[in-house]
């Protein structure tokens, strides 16, 4: 009798070992799409798995942590390749927030793998559309699984090392020029003070000359730069041909969106700029309209002194902005932003076509507009 059992026994588990390995076979066969969402933080990266099967339907994993180093880029491309299986693509969908994502796109990248990098306002269009109310990093990392799953994600591509260079020295540039005017005001206001020691004035003098010289090695650094880049050197010069723009202006806004690469039409520029237009209007309700003010902060810090300029020197802005004006008299900032907004496209459209800016059709194409 215990013969009989122990052999039952055997064929009991032998039948739901074949079946456990059917089924993930079966599973595996039936896997369309696998993504994996990374929520990246300063020092953490949040992952969840997800995986669309030939009926349509999506399962997720429970989110994982790992930390925002080479060790755990190494642990988290490990565990998604054993999730996917052998001879499966997955795809990385993360968001570009701040400067944080930048190294696990590129190990990623140079691995070989399937990047999908996302402009921070499509990630949180996207989230908008779900029935979720709650907000986690597990919660953030599944959304961009789904999104893996659900949309057609577009391949990243790294930016050339010169812009990288150029975003750098920008951004040290703008810090630098903050520090001189803060530093020029003190020294200012120190030397119409009433007995102010003659050694903080020295101490001042000598550190905003000091910032001077170092501001002037990242103009010389800046053209060597660009000027030395194929890709660069033609449509920079080209593009600074808008009457009221200038090639610093260009490698800003270059640098800032990367050459345009998460960029694919002028809706979303706008949007990554926040120079996006908001409505509030509800029924017979008529709010004020305004700028989103939600995306690069840089960008429309870069163009503000360029839209005064081209107000006053470029013959169809000039035009654009007599328009608003005339419409909106007690609203002249509204128009001003306008500009910001049409130099900034402009930027782009010359950039991607690779045209000379002809200012004549530039005014007709003003002219015709109401």
């Amino acid at each position: 009798m215990r013969i009989v059992e122990n052999h039952f026994l055997l064929i009991i588990e032998s039948f739901i070992e074949i079946t456990v390995c059917f089924m993930k076979n079966s599973n595996s066969l039936s896997i369309r799409k696998h993504a994996v969402g990374i929520d990246v933080s300063k020092d953490t990266l949040e992952v969840c798995s997800g995986k669309k099967t030939s009926s349509e339907s999506m399962n997720f994993s429970t989110s994982r942590c790992f930390k925002n180093t080479r060790e755990g880029f190494e642990s988290l491309l490990s565990w998604a390749r054993n999730q996917s299986g052998q001879n499966r693509s997955v795809w990385f969908v993360m968001e570009a927030t701040g400067v944080y994502y930048e190294q696990l796109a590129y190990f990623l990248h140079k691995a070989g793998e399937n990047v999908c990098v996302l402009v921070a306002s499509r990630a949180a269009h996207y989230a908008k559309s779900l029935p979720i109310k709650s907000k986690t990093d597990a919660i953030d990392a599944r959304i961009l699984a789904r999104y893996g799953l659900e949309r057609r994600p577009e391949t990243w591509e790294p930016t050339s090392p010169q812009l990288r260079k150029i975003k750098a020295l920008i951004r040290e540039r703008e810090q630098l020029q903050k520090q001189h005017t803060q530093l020029t005001n003190r020294l200012h206001a120190a030397r119409n003070a009433w007995g102010h020691p003659q050694t903080s004035l020295k101490r001042l003098t000598d550190h905003a000359k000091q910032i001077g010289r170092y501001l002037e090695q990242i103009t010389i650094e800046l053209d060597n730069l660009w000027q030395s880049s194929r890709q660069l050197a033609e449509p920079v010069s080209r593009i600074a041909g808008i009457n009221g723009i200038g090639r610093q202006t260009v490698l800003d806004i270059i640098a800032e969106t990367n050459g345009f690469a998460l960029i694919t039409n002028r809706n979303q520029l706008a949007s990554y700029s926040g120079l996006d237009v908001v409505l509030d209007e509800s029924g017979n309700r008529q709010g004020a309209t305004k700028i989103s003010k939600h995306g690069n902060a840089h960008i429309r810090k870069a163009l503000y002194m360029p839209a005064m300029s081209a107000i006053q020197h470029n013959p169809a802005l000039k035009l654009f902005y007599e328009r608003l004006v005339e419409k909106h008299p007690n609203q002249k900032m509204i128009a001003v932003t306008a500009v910001m907004r049409k130099l900034l496209l402009l930027v782009y459209s010359l950039w991607k076509s690779g045209k000379e800016y002809d200012p004549e059709f530039h005014y007709r194409q003003i002219m015709v507009k109401p």
